[in-house]
């Protein structure tokens, strides 16, 4: 992707064994005037003048930079020049291939050019994650960047949360394998819908991992809205909680149990359900990941959970059924019919694993 800053060529088979001939040294370029140019050429896409911006990008990558400015160049000059080439027709080929054990197989998303560090940034901290190095997640390495087909608002259909036009998207992304999205975009609060995740620009990796729990069932730890607290504190239980209901004496396990958790875990009470009469408990008597994102703590009971989660896959839905459900809302049941095949196989792909459990 980026090409190599050579800083010195010896001609070693031209010349005499007792002289050495080098290419001079070109000047670095100093940081200031180099993120200048670099700013320029990210107005120039916001304003769509892409080609002009894939120039302004090549040629600023051509220069001797500091490397943290080559390699954020080289990734700017590489997605600008691949979508005005091609328009991500050849995106498949550019794509590894996942290991099969893979449940859930992430493929990040963005229409915001700035947003492309970012996900290289989260791609990369979550390859080197102690934590979660024996979750089945993998994430494509390869971010589906479309400036033109995807819009997002950060109050999208008045929900006061981030979302995006997917419509455009799905038709596009009908051959590439996939089971979960992740969006990423300028500014808006970060969600969990069904298989996708909307994030902003300035969501850190640790809100990424707070999220990424959720598709795999997790519940947020913190005191839930009136609103979200009725839906959530019914006692559909999660791999983090279980609940207790008014007419009951204690919390039942049994969820936990099925997913692999010892039967006599120690139980302490969780906050998400302050706005309703419900009590929730966690396996954790100390913050979590779930409640403040920013601690980073994710227990070891709570990563034995994820990973039999993981297992159990049909559990949890994919963002196929997002677009099933968004072709069914515009009445184009074709479509609609081919994201629920999609969905299907997703689902007894990884049915054939709970047997062997």
């Amino acid at each position: 992707m980026l090409t190599p800053v050579w800083l010195m060529v010896e001609h070693c088979n031209l010349a005499p064994s007792h002289q050495q001939e080098y290419v001079p040294v070109a000047k670095q370029v100093p940081n200031k005037v180099a993120e200048q140019q670099l700013a320029y050429g990210l107005a120039l896409w916001r304003d769509k003048k892409y080609q002009q911006a894939s120039q302004e990008f090549s040629v600023l990558g051509s220069q001797n930079l500091s490397l943290d400015l080559q390699s954020l160049t080289g990734l700017y000059q590489y997605h600008a020049a691949a979508f005005t080439q091609n328009r991500n027709a050849d995106f498949i080929q550019q794509l590894s291939s996942l290991p099969k054990s893979c449940k859930q197989t992430l493929l990040f998303v963005t229409p915001d050019i700035e947003s492309l560090a970012q996900a290289e940034h989260f791609r990369s901290r979550f390859a080197q994650d102690a934590r979660l190095k024996d979750l089945s997640i993998c994430i494509h390495d390869v971010t589906w960047f479309d400036p033109v087909d995807i819009t997002c608002d950060k109050n999208w259909q008045q929900s006061g949360r981030l979302g995006c036009q997917l419509l455009s998207l799905a038709e596009k992304l009908k051959p590439l394998p996939f089971t979960h999205l992740v969006m990423f975009a300028n500014q808006g609060k970060a969600n969990v819908h069904n298989g996708i995740m909307f994030l902003d620009r300035q969501d850190t990796y640790d809100v990424f991992i707070h999220e990424l729990a959720h598709f795999s069932g997790f519940i947020d730890e913190y005191p839930l809205s009136q609103g979200l607290a009725q839906r959530v504190c019914a006692g559909v239980d999660a791999p983090n909680m279980v609940f207790k209901q008014a007419e009951q004496t204690e919390p039942d396990q049994q969820y936990w149990q099925s997913i692999g958790v010892q039967k006599h875990t120690d139980l302490f009470t969780a906050r998400t359900c302050d706005n309703h009469a419900t009590q929730a408990f966690k396996a954790s008597n100390q913050l979590t990941f779930m409640e403040y994102h920013d601690t980073g703590f994710i227990p070891a009971l709570y990563l034995t959970a994820w990973q039999r989660q993981l297992q159990k896959a049909p559990n949890q839905p994919s963002a196929h059924i997002n677009f099933a459900q968004l072709y069914e809302q515009s009445n184009n049941l074709s479509e609609s019919k081919f994201w629920r095949a999609r969905y299907q196989q997703y689902l007894n792909a990884n049915s054939k694993n709970i047997n062997n459990l």
